[in-house]
């Protein structure tokens, strides 16, 4: 087996994670620009171009609050709004507004994204877990029968 040296991210554009999210929102702000009748509804767009942007946002923040377990529930964001902009574009193929091969490189990045962030959330529990001290042993005092609580 081969080491790998993991070298510390010191920007969040710098995360895969982060670059296949600003992809992913590329692809879907093409797909809606070029759609006159997903453009026309503007609720339906707004709502997709909304979730497709907040992926990225969520995993910058999430980088940039500096601490692994926020991060990690930044993450978690990040794919929740993954899944709604992934449910936006599939209602919008229902609504014919476009049609679902024009989609496929979308979801191509949506699902690569979504494997990205959750090793990234992974690695974040994983350094949780080398940097916690090691739990206390119980000062709680068995009780003997007999013993009545004080």
């Amino acid at each position: 087996m081969q080491c790998v040296r993991v070298t510390a991210v010191r920007d969040y554009k710098d995360l895969i994670a982060f670059q296949l999210a600003e992809e992913f929102k590329g692809e879907v702000q093409r797909i809606v620009q070029g759609s006159a009748a997903a453009a026309r509804n503007v609720k339906f767009s707004d709502q997709l171009l909304d979730a497709s942007s907040s992926v990225s946002k969520n995993v910058a923040e999430g980088f940039l609050r500096y601490s692994p377990a926020t991060f990690a529930q930044f993450l978690d964001y990040a794919c929740a709004s993954l899944v709604e902009a992934e449910r936006w574009l599939r209602d919008g193929y229902q609504r014919k507004y476009y049609e679902l091969r024009g989609c496929e490189p979308a979801f191509r990045l949506a699902r690569r994204c979504l494997v990205a962030m959750i090793r990234l959330k992974q690695s974040q529990a994983r350094y949780l877990e080398e940097r916690s001290p090691p739990p206390k042993p119980s000062k709680r005092r068995r009780r003997r029968r007999g013993d009545r609580p004080s």
